[in-house]
């Protein structure tokens, strides 16, 4: 049985959310303490004092507790001592909200913080790349289960800070770059950069996390199609994860018959739920494609052995038909597919030829022979005795146990 660390379950259900988890030491530097808000403030204010604005909220922590902080703009933040990680280390769930904000609040902030009404397009921006948490109580109540856990603590309450002081800064001469802070864009391609990494090793857990904070960077919609925007959104997404596993040297077989059946399947979605089921589903399969199928980290003709025998299993298939092809000493391949793989080559033909078998054992009615031949072993007797040494059981007993299984 797997077991996940609490921190990776707390870091995926923020991933569901959209909202950031960050860590902090109690004395960070201004560009450690820049992601607290995806530098928002540094977008507004000359020479924000981030290091300190992190300090004065993590100072309000009580030890094996948890407060919601609510900062000037109205943000939220869950914050509390980390565990288990660098001493006087804090975590940050946030930023976040409550409720959505208007132009009416966005007024008021400028008010606030006596913001020219120039900077109403960075502030509109920010406020729409903000995760709204709808359920309050189902937030809380789920967070404080996990929180208690995490921190040892079955006491533990969430306790709400509201900070009603506004910070003294002094507004940028140019606040409004454009009507999409260049910050903004920068923190999106460097999440979109962390979730096209995670891809690219086959981290499903990571990807996840990174791809929905990805996903709450809006940008201008091309038409007034609200489906047809969230097509081309996921099409584009397909292509990047294509082409992230293109780099962990996985065939372009495989990356061409999946990414052609997202496309489908994206064109054929009938609303907008539809295309966004189809984002976890894509990072699931892609990094699966990964992690079986990626050639990264071997020698040329390794690799080139590996491909063949996994598009030619049906094919006669031998230590020394290979080395001819790829004009190898068949000792030199031998030695080098054993060492890189980890098996000899007969057993990873015998291994891809097994598996291939799988699914005609569950799909088909096909006779043993029949399988077999379609495998590429040379007759059902052999075949059998080949799945049974990997799998620990006959062919037959395989296909009785699938129709046994409600």
């Amino acid at each position: 049985m797997v077991f996940m660390d609490l921190r990776d379950v707390l870091r995926d259900i923020l991933g569901a959310y959209r909202v950031q988890l960050l860590q902090l030491r109690a004395e960070c530097e201004t560009p450690e303490a820049q992601a607290l808000d995806f530098q928002f403030r540094g977008q507004l204010f000359e020479n924000f004092d981030y290091g300190g604005f992190a300090a004065g909220i993590m100072d309000l922590v009580p030890e094996e507790n948890v407060i919601d902080y609510k900062d000037d703009f109205g943000l939220h933040y869950l914050v509390f001592q980390g565990r288990d990680t660098e001493s006087g280390s804090f975590l940050f769930f946030g930023p976040f909200l409550y409720h959505e904000k208007g132009e009416a609040d966005y007024q008021k902030m400028i008010r606030a913080h006596g913001l020219s009404d120039q900077a109403i397009d960075a502030i509109r921006w920010y406020f729409k790349r903000i995760p709204v948490v709808q359920d309050v109580i189902a937030w809380r109540h789920m967070l404080t289960t996990l929180l208690s856990r995490y921190l040892a603590n079955p006491d533990l309450e969430i306790r709400p800070v509201r900070h009603d002081h506004v910070e003294e800064a002094r507004e940028k001469p140019s606040v409004s770059l454009s009507a999409i802070p260049y910050t903004s864009i920068e923190a999106r391609y460097a999440t979109e950069a962390k979730m096209l990494e995670a891809i690219r090793q086959g981290d499903i857990s990571e990807a996840t996390y990174q791809q929905n904070l990805f996903m709450g960077y809006t940008l201008d919609q091309r038409n007034d199609d609200p489906l047809r925007n969230a097509k081309n959104m996921v099409i584009s997404v397909n292509t990047l994860y294509r082409k992230s596993v293109e780099q962990a040297a996985v065939h372009p077989l495989y990356l061409d018959a999946i990414s052609g059946q997202f496309l489908e399947e994206i064109e054929k979605a009938e609303n907008l739920a539809q295309v966004t089921a189809l984002v976890p589903r894509m990072i699931r399969h892609y990094c699966l494609l990964v992690q079986t199928y990626s050639r990264e980290r071997y020698s040329s003709v390794v690799r080139d052995c590996l491909n063949f025998v996994d598009f030619h299993y049906m094919e006669p298939l031998s230590l020394e038909g290979l080395a001819n092809k790829f004009a190898v000493n068949k000792n030199y391949l031998s030695s080098r597919f054993s060492k890189e793989v980890g098996m000899t080559l007969t057993d990873y033909i015998n291994l891809t030829r097994v598996r291939r078998s799988l699914k005609l054992l569950s799909t088909t009615a096909l006779s043993m022979q029949e399988i077999a031949e379609n495998c590429g072993f040379s007759d059902a007797n052999y075949y059998t005795r080949i799945f049974k040494k990997i799998h620990g059981s006959t062919p037959n007993d395989y296909r009785k146990s699938l129709k046994s299984t409600p």
